[in-house]
C-alpha cells in the first residue's frame, strides 16, 4: 500500500546537521509544551514581584574624608632624609584599614547598641499583618489566644546587658510581668533576674537596665549579647570603606540599612570616630617625638661645642690657613654627605624607639646609612692628595658645621612638635557628612524582575525537557516508525474547536457532541483527517474486505472522535459508510450522531434484535450507524460468537466502507476478537502519551492474535509539528 506520512524529512549524518537537528528538538518540545514554560515563568515573576512588594527598601548613607600627606614644615630636615615627622606620610590604603579597625568601629557599636539583639517573639507573616495597624506604644490585642507572643505597638528599650562568657550570642528570654517588672531566663528556661523598670538588676552573671518597657503581660522578647568581636564584624558587613579614584586621598566611607536616618547617623559617626583616632594618634606620635628629640638636645650640644672648640684650638696652633678652590669643594660635598649621615642616624635611633630593631624600616634605614658612609669614604678618597693641614681644618670646620645644622634643626622640630601636640588638627577632615538619604538602593525592581524572567524561562525549559524525559510519551512520529516499524498514516493537529466542545460536554451543558468534519470542515483537524481517509482509501484497494478496525494502546487517544470524523468523510466523498460502536463497555458514539445506546450491537450479538433494527439512518446522507447497546455482562463472549461473523459479512455486502470503534488493546481483548475479521486495521495513539513499552505491547498483542496493522494514527499533535502543518495548509 501507500502510505501518506506527514513531519518532517530525515536530514544529513553531517555534525553540523546532527547540531541543528538537537536544537531543532530542543525547541520542539518548549513549543510543544509552551504553557508550562508560561506557568513556570509566570509564578517565578510573580513571586518576584512579591518580593519586590513587600521587601523593604534597603539605603545607602555615605560620608566623605580626604586623607592629606603628613603636613612637616620643617622642609630641612626632610631634604636631609629625616623622617621624624610625628606623623609619616600614611598610603591611603592603611588609612582605609585604620577606619575599619576596631579601635574605630567599636565605639560606634557601643553607641548604637549594635553588640545587643532585642527582637519581640512574633508569629510569622500573621503578626505583620496585625503590627502594620498597630500604634507604638499601645499594644495590640492578642490573636487566637496567643497571649505570648507580641502583636505591634510593643516597646522594649534595653540599655545594657552584660553577660557572662558562656551567655555570649545565646538567645536570652525576657517574660513581661507587668508594666514595671520583669523576668529573664537563659535559653534552657532557667530564670536568672526579676528586674524593674528604670534600675540595673544583677543575677547568674548576667546585669541588665531596661529603660522603658510597654506590652501586655506575658509577652516575651528575645535578647542577645553580641560578642564584640562579632559584633564589629556583623557591623562591617554593612559598611563600604572605599577610595574615590586612584591615588586622590579621598576616603567613601558608606553604610546600608533599611533606616534611612539610621544609616546616616551610623555613617557620620564612624567618620567621626576615626577623625578622633585619628587626632589622638598624631598627639601620642608627636609626644613621643618631641621627648627623643629633647632626649637628644643634650647629646647634640655637646657634639656641637665639641666641634667648634677643636676647630678654634686647631687654627689657633695652626694660623690661619687659606683654602684653596678643591679645598672649598671637598668642604661643600663633605659637608652634605655628614648632614644626611647624622640625619639618618638621628632617624635610627627614632624609629628604633617607636618599632623595635625588626622592623623592615629599620633594616631599610640602615642600609641607607651604610651607602652614604661608603659614598662619603669614596668622595674623600678623591682629595687624598690636598695637604694634610687643608684636610684637618676642612674637616674640622665640617663637623662644626654638621653638629650646628643638626642642633639647630632639632631646635625647630621641638617647636612645632609642641605646636602639633597641643592643636586638635590633623591631615585628615571630614569633606562631606552623610545626609539622610530619600531614594532606596534595593530592591532593584527592574533588575530582579528581569533576571527573574530569564530564571523563569530558563527553569520552565527545564522543566518541560524533564517532563519529556521523566513522564512524556512519544511525540515525533517518525520516531515511532523506526522503533517499530509501523507506517504513520496520518497525523492530525488538536482542533481548538474540538477542544471546547469536549470542555462543554464534560459540564454536562452539552449532550449531544457536534462532528468536527460536519459543523466545521475547514479546521486544519479535519484536513489531516482528508489526508488519512486518502491513506485508508489506498489501503481498502489491497484489502481482504472493506471492514476497517480501529483501536488504541490505552483510553483517551481520541479513537472515537477519530472513527466519527472518518466516516463523515468518507460519507461526504460518496462512499456508503457504516459506522459500528464496538465498545460495548464504555462506547459513546451515539452522542455523535444522536438517539441513544439502546438497540445496538449488544443486542444485535445476543439475538434479541435484528440487523434492521440495530442499524440506524444519522443526518448526514451515505452515513449510518450501529450503537453499542445496553452494557452486557459478557461482551468479550458476544464478540467471539458466529453471529458477528454474520452481521459483519451482510454489512460488507451493503456498504462500502464498515468502520468499527474498539475498546483499548491493553485493558481488553474485545480488539484483538474484533481484528481478526477486519481487512485493515489501524492503531490510533496519541501524541505525547504513550511510552515506548505501551506501543510495543498493544501491537505484540495484536499480531499475536494474527492481525495485521496496516498503519498508525497520531492524534492531538500540538507545538512545531501541528504549525507546520497548519502553514502548509493556510499559506
Amino acid at each position: 500500500m501507500e502510505v501518506v506520512k506527514h513531519g518532517h524529512s530525515h536530514r544529513g549524518t553531517q555534525p553540523d546537521a546532527d547540531d541543528e537537528i538537537v536544537l531543532d528538538n530542543l525547541l520542539r518540545a518548549i513549543m510543544d509544551d509552551v504553557w508550562w514554560l508560561v506557568g513556570v515563568t509566570a509564578v517565578v515573576l510573580s513571586l518576584a514581584g512579591l518580593y519586590c512588594l513587600f521587601a523593604k527598601p534597603v539605603y545607602l548613607a555615605d560620608a566623605l574624608i580626604k586623607i592629606e600627606q603628613a603636613d612637616d614644615s620643617s622642609q630641612l630636615l626632610m631634604q636631609l632624609g629625616s623622617v621624624t615627622s610625628a606623623i609619616a606620610p600614611v598610603p591611603t590604603d592603611a588609612e582605609m584599614a585604620i577606619i575599619q579597625s576596631r579601635d574605630v568601629v567599636r565605639p560606634v557599636v557601643k553607641k548604637f547598641k549594635l553588640d545587643l539583639s532585642v527582637e519581640p517573639k512574633q508569629v510569622p507573616i500573621i503578626a505583620s499583618l496585625s503590627s502594620a495597624f498597630a500604634t507604638p506604644g499601645k499594644p495590640s490585642p492578642a490573636w487566637l489566644g496567643l497571649s505570648s507572643f507580641a502583636w505591634g505597638g510593643e516597646l522594649l528599650d534595653v540599655d545594657s546587658v552584660q553577660v557572662p562568657p558562656a551567655l555570649e550570642g545565646k538567645k536570652l528570654i525576657l517574660t513581661v510581668a507587668d508594666s514595671k517588672h520583669f523576668e529573664l531566663r537563659d535559653p534552657d528556661g532557667t530564670a536568672l533576674l526579676r528586674g524593674e523598670v528604670g534600675y540595673p538588676v544583677s543575677g547568674q552573671g548576667v546585669t541588665i537596665l531596661v529603660k522603658q518597657l510597654v506590652a501586655r503581660p506575658g509577652t516575651r522578647f528575645s535578647i542577645i549579647r553580641i560578642n564584640d568581636v562579632d559584633a564589629v564584624n556583623l557591623f562591617l558587613k554593612d559598611v563600604q570603606v572605599q577610595e574615590q579614584g586612584k591615588l586622590t586621598g579621598l576616603v567613601d566611607v558608606s553604610m546600608e540599612n533599611k533606616d534611612p536616618q539610621f544609616a546616616a547617623d551610623v555613617t557620620n559617626e564612624l567618620a567621626q570616630s576615626y577623625l578622633r583616632q585619628h587626632v589622638q594618634s598624631k598627639q601620642k606620635n608627636a609626644e613621643n617625638m618631641l621627648s627623643f628629640l629633647k632626649s637628644e638636645e643634650p647629646r647634640l650640644k655637646a657634639d656641637l661645642d665639641k666641634a667648634e672648640m677643636a676647630l678654634a684650638h686647631y687654627q689657633t696652633q695652626s694660623g690661619s690657613i687659606t683654602a684653596g678652590e678643591e679645598a672649598k669643594v671637598y668642604l661643600a660635598g663633605s659637608v652634605a654627605y655628614e648632614q644626611q649621615i647624622s640625619a639618618m642616624r638621628l632617624q635610627l635611633v627614632a624609629l628604633q624607639q617607636r618599632f623595635g630593631d625588626d622592623h623592615p624600616m629599620i633594616r631599610a634605614t640602615s642600609e641607607q646609612i651604610e651607602q652614604l658612609v661608603d659614598q662619603r669614604d669614596r668622595y674623600e678618597n678623591r682629595f687624598r692628595r690636598l695637604p694634610e693641614t687643608q684636610v684637618r681644618a676642612v674637616q674640622l670646620e665640617r663637623d662644626a658645621k654638621v653638629a650646628a645644622e643638626i642642633y639647630e634643626l632639632v631646635l625647630t622640630r621641638e617647636q612645632e612638635l609642641s605646636v602639633q601636640k597641643a592643636g586638635t588638627g590633623g591631615s585628615a577632615q571630614l569633606v562631606d557628612v552623610a545626609l539622610r538619604p530619600g531614594t532606596p538602593i534595593k530592591p532593584k525592581r527592574i533588575l530582579i524582575l528581569s533576571a527573574a524572567l530569564m530564571l523563569g524561562l530558563i527553569l520552565g525549559s527545564i522543566v518541560i525537557l524533564s517532563r519529556r524525559r521523566l513522564f512524556k510519551g512519544i511525540e515525533d512520529p517518525e520516531e515511532i516508525e523506526r522503533m517499530f516499524q509501523l507506517p504513520i498514516c496520518g497525523m492530525v493537529p488538536l482542533s481548538e474547536h474540538e477542544a471546547q466542545f469536549t470542555k462543554v460536554s464534560v459540564s454536562g451543558s452539552l449532550r449531544r457532541y457536534p462532528v468536527l468534519a460536519h459543523s466545521n470542515p475547514g479546521d486544519v483537524c479535519v484536513e489531516s483527517l482528508r489526508s488519512l481517509r486518502t491513506s485508508l482509501q489506498f489501503a481498502l484497494m489491497s484489502a481482504s474486505n472493506r471492514i476497517v478496525m480501529l483501536t488504541g494502546p490505552v483510553p483517551g487517544v481520541g479513537k472515537s472522535f477519530l472513527t466519527v470524523n472518518l466516516a463523515v468523510l468518507l460519507a461526504n466523498s460518496g462512499k456508503k459508510v457504516l459506522m459500528i460502536d464496538a465498545d460495548m463497555r464504555r462506547g459513546s458514539l451515539e452522542r455523535y450522531i444522536g438517539g441513544g445506546a439502546a438497540n445496538g450491537l449488544a443486542e444485535l450479538l445476543a439475538g434479541k434484535i435484528e440487523i434492521n433494527a440495530a442499524v440506524r439512518e444519522s443526518s448526514i446522507d451515505g452515513l449510518s450507524f450501529v450503537s453499542c447497546g445496553q452494557r452486557p455482562s459478557n461482551p468479550a463472549e458476544l464478540l467471539t460468537s458466529t453471529r458477528l461473523v454474520n452481521c459483519l459479512a451482510e454489512f460488507e455486502m451493503n456498504y462500502d466502507v464498515v468502520l468499527i470503534d474498539t475498546p483499548p488493546v491493553l485493558a481488553v481483548t474485545d480488539a484483538s476478537l474484533v481484528g481478526e475479521h477486519a481487512g485493515t486495521n489501524f492503531l490510533v495513539m496519541r501524541s505525547g502519551m504513550h511510552r515506548p513499552f505501551e506501543i510495543a505491547d498493544a501491537i505484540k498483542r495484536l499480531r499475536v492474535a494474527g492481525i495485521d496493522l496496516k498503519g498508525g494514527s497520531s492524534t492531538a499533535c500540538r507545538g512545531m509539528v501541528a504549525m507546520d502543518m497548519v502553514l502548509y495548509i493556510t499559506i
